[in-house]
């Protein structure tokens, strides 16, 4: 007999990790009864608050943009509180005494962003040290932010995306959870190979590096195993792998079909990788396109990281052109360029450039996780 919507909620929150007090099950139960469907707010506040798992007591800030989903704002703020979260509603821009605030703070929510004034680059910092401290937690609900073209930049977000987004969601995340970890056991097990039909081929090994898992789940129990800052930066949708290769093994080519840089494009753009940095370069044109963006991002010069996507709903809808939210899809494969230190690299500077590939296969010796694309079950 198929589950209704509660049961399979109850049943992914009934367990230690989730539940922290029965106030909070009441609070989920009263958001989806069955007389009223959830609606789209409804379904995206449980996932988060979900995904939380606040204590009583625990003080969240939650960034939000007042002209988009305003609705999701309050909504989420009343859940968190029901949960027993102490919740401040800050909109994006500056803020007088944000250091102060954040220092005070458990949580920390970005709702998604329609302008350009955001997160201010002195908040950025003061984010990332807090995160570094070791106390906080976030939780990244962008959005239509994610919707991405291939080079990555951003893409046109439409309705037909926010289905793909409330779908992806609403997964087995238990499922996704051990797919992830057998493909991390793989990809730990000896050297990875990445190739696609335009002829990116390279190679590279994880050795010790922390590779960062997107389940969906930011509770501060699991926040106890973080070892780098983006492990304390839990994205919904979830369902990406990422990982910075040690450096030194990073070997071969590759071949981006186009990618933008500034107000040009540079076509067939072969980068030629050795011990992680790009020792040359060319283009079958526009190869002048990354040279100036050299001059002002520099680290670019150097590979930065490996994600593949896991969720099963994150597929480009029928007739989309551009890809779900930041490639977490399956088989996405996402090879990026610029600084890393976030990720436990070693690469520092300005830059950070993701280029995605929806065609890739990626090996370890025998074994085969994605096939032209295809991400194999295991």
């Amino acid at each position: 007999m198929a589950l209704t919507p509660m049961q399979r909620l109850v049943g992914r929150v009934w367990n230690p990790r989730h539940l922290r007090n029965l106030r909070f099950l009441l609070c989920l139960v009263a958001a989806c009864t069955d007389t009223q469907a959830p609606n789209d707010v409804d379904r995206m506040t449980i996932q988060i608050v979900t995904a939380l798992a606040p204590t009583v007591g625990e003080r969240a800030i939650v960034r939000h943009d007042p002209s988009l989903m305003p609705d999701l704002a309050e909504a989420l703020s009343e859940h968190l509180q029901q949960a027993g979260a102490v919740v401040e509603r800050i909109p994006y821009g500056p803020v007088d005494g944000f250091a102060e605030k954040l220092g005070q703070a458990d949580i920390y929510i970005w709702l998604p962003d329609s302008t350009a004034r955001g997160t201010t680059p002195d908040q950025a910092a003061t984010l990332g040290a807090w995160l570094d401290a070791g106390r906080g937690r976030q939780i990244h609900f962008h959005w239509g932010g994610g919707t991405q073209a291939m080079d990555g930049l951003p893409g046109e977000h439409g309705p037909a995306y926010d289905s793909v987004y409330l779908a992806a969601l609403e997964i087995d995340y238990q499922a996704l959870d051990s797919t992830q970890q057998a493909a991390i056991a793989l990809l730990r097990s000896g050297p990875v190979r990445i190739t696609t039909p335009a002829g990116t081929d390279l190679t590279f090994s994880l050795g010790d590096r922390p590779v960062n898992q997107q389940n969906g789940d930011a509770s501060a129990t699991r926040m106890r195993s973080a070892r780098i800052r983006i492990d304390r930066e839990i994205e919904l949708p979830a369902g990406v792998i990422r990982v910075a290769p040690v450096e030194r093994t990073i070997v071969g080519r590759m071949v981006v079909p186009s990618v933008r840089f500034g107000s040009g494009t540079a076509d067939t753009l072969v980068l030629e990788i050795r011990a992680g940095r790009i020792e040359s370069y060319s283009a079958t044109s526009g190869v002048e396109h990354y040279s100036a963006e050299l001059e002002t991002s520099p680290a670019l010069r150097f590979f930065r990281e490996v994600a593949i996507g896991f969720n099963p709903a994150l597929r480009t809808p029928p007739g989309g052109t551009w890809l779900p939210y930041y490639g977490y899809g399956p088989g996405v494969v996402r090879l990026s360029l610029g600084n890393n230190a976030e990720l436990g690299g070693t690469v520092t500077g300005a830059g950070v450039r993701w280029l995605f590939f929806t065609d890739a296969t990626v090996s370890v010796g025998a074994d085969t996780l994605v096939t032209n694309g295809v991400l194999l079950s295991r």
